[in-house]
């Protein structure tokens, strides 16, 4: 690919993936409430939960999507013709880890009610083994999906994996909502799901092979890559067991210590920090690629400038999305949900508050990946996730969704706050210590925003519907960007803001 057709491609790459997030915000908005309403709490719970503890399977998945993306484009750069061998080595593993996830899906599935305790009734216990076996099936195509959505990030398609994703994000709740508007139960949830990812599938399947033309090579391959891949996922995977960990223990804690109630009310407010890592994390995924190969090419100076461009435009977008939340939030949970789901408005804000400061250094991860230095994290990682487990039993015994969710607020404290920074600096030489000058920067910026929305609700001038909602959402957004505009922002940050082509701010 010439510099314009991947220059073209990165930028409508952001493009798309913020049409993504769109896609899926206006899906939480308008299909998640016809989900709750139709299933109820106790079943909403049941679906969570299976979606959540299904995930531990696609762990190993993870750490092979990065790897393969890291290994494949500095093969690419260094020796080409290392590289059907290396898509051969991928398929296998990720074959392998597909009938894993099929027959690990189907274990769980009749072994549920020795893993989730007794706070479950037998109907739900129904519905559960119902929901995995479907799953099983669903992950297993996922991951097998996951080869050749890989294959089109390391060659910088984006334009065609994005416009998959959209779709596959648009047919799911269109083709879901009639069955649930007829009284369908979670599973047509699961087997819409099931179709689409099998659609998805075909569709990046013949696009990596007439288009891109990706061959494979099954025969002998090189010990010492194969010993170095083997390394490089084994860190992440255990990476990838953290994170499920930390963001998904807390269902599993009160699956045995509340039941399906708590778990649907913290799945509310943990659905918001999945839409803020989602956005935080759209522009990160075009840049893998070209991480990988500055890495490969050892240009620190250039990395160095990409990460804090970068990091200057999270810096805006994260800080806007968590203050809107706090001034709006609450309010628009109690008219989307239901006062039943009030806490969750708290659980949100528990979760959202610590990876603020992270995800501003959203490239940092893909980074010490590309570097192949991110074993230490990981082991700091571990000690952490058991922190987070301890802490959150005791809590979600006596506060529920809410004390689960302030466990996991302590542990990505620790992690986020303190760990992270330290680790980019010292041991990639990142220059973190000028983002955290942007940062202070920044937040006289804040004044005004939060000011506008402390009085709003102290004035009782923002009501419970959505006509008051979008409005005074509308308000703040402009009050928030004069502020950032006139009083945070220099003019390298105006001027880039100006140009509106995120896409270019690795030149």
């Amino acid at each position: 690919m010439d510099g314009n057709n991947k220059r073209k491609q990165m930028s409508l790459g952001v493009i798309l993936s913020y049409a993504l997030i769109a896609v899926k915000l206006v899906e939480g908005i308008l299909y998640t409430p016809i989900v709750l309403r139709s299933l109820g709490q106790s079943q909403y719970g049941v679906y969570s939960l299976c979606i959540s503890f299904i995930g531990y399977l696609t762990i190993l998945n993870a750490g092979v999507n990065a790897a393969y993306i890291r290994f494949y484009v500095q093969e690419k750069t260094i020796n080409e013709k290392n590289v059907k061998m290396l898509n051969g080595i991928f398929a296998k593993i990720f074959i392998i880890l597909s009938a894993i996830g099929l027959v690990g899906g189907l274990l769980i599935a009749q072994f549920s009610p020795y893993l989730f305790g007794s706070k479950i009734t037998l109907g739900e216990y129904e519905l559960v083994r119902r929901c995995f076996n479907l799953l099983a099936f669903t992950i297993a195509i996922e991951i097998l999906t996951c080869l050749f959505k890989s294959f089109i990030t390391a060659n910088e398609e984006f334009v065609f994996g994005k416009t998959v994703d959209i779709i596959a994000s648009i047919l799911a709740p269109v083709l879901t909502v009639p069955f649930l508007l007829r009284g369908c139960d979670c599973t047509c949830i699961i087997s819409v799901r099931l179709a689409v990812s099998l659609f998805a599938f075909i569709l990046d399947f013949i696009f990596c092979s007439r288009r891109l033309k990706i061959a494979f090579e099954f025969g002998k391959s090189d010990k010492k890559l194969l010993k170095n891949i083997g390394q490089f996922i084994g860190f992440i995977a255990l990476q990838s067991v953290m994170d499920q960990l930390n963001w998904q223990i807390d269902k599993f804690i009160l699956a045995w210590t509340q039941g399906t109630t708590e778990i649907s009310i913290y799945s509310v407010g943990g659905t918001f920090n999945i839409y803020f890592l989602q956005i935080a994390g759209a522009v990160s995924g075009v840049f893998i690629a070209e991480i990988n190969r500055i890495v490969a090419v050892n240009d620190e100076k250039k990395l160095n400038d990409l990460f804090y461009k970068t990091c200057r435009i999270f810096m805006y977008l994260i800080g806007f999305i968590m203050v809107g939340f706090f001034i709006i939030g609450k309010l628009f949970i109690l008219r989307w949900a239901g006062a039943d789901y009030a806490k969750s408005y708290t659980v949100g804000c528990l979760l959202m508050s610590p990876v603020t400061f992270s995800l501003i250094m959203g490239l940092g991860q893909d980074i010490a990946r590309a570097k192949n230095k991110h074993q230490l994290q990981i082991i700091i990682n571990v000690c952490v996730c058991i922190t987070n487990t301890i802490v959150s039993i005791p809590f979600a015994m006596y506060w529920g969704a809410i004390g689960s969710a302030f466990g996991t607020f302590v542990a990505e404290i620790i992690v986020c706050i303190i760990v992270q920074p330290i680790y980019y600096n010292r041991m990639l030489n990142l220059d973190v210590s000028r983002v955290f000058k942007d940062f202070l920067r920044y937040l006289p910026g804040l004044v005004l925003p939060v000011a506008f929305g402390i009085a709003i609700n102290f004035l009782g001038m923002i009501h419970n519907r959505y006509g008051s909602i979008a409005l005074y959402g509308v308000l703040y957004t402009i009050i928030y960007v004069l502020s950032i505009w006139s009083i945070s922002m220099d003019s390298r940050d105006r001027s880039m803001m100006k140009s509106l082509a995120l896409s270019r701010i690795h030149k």
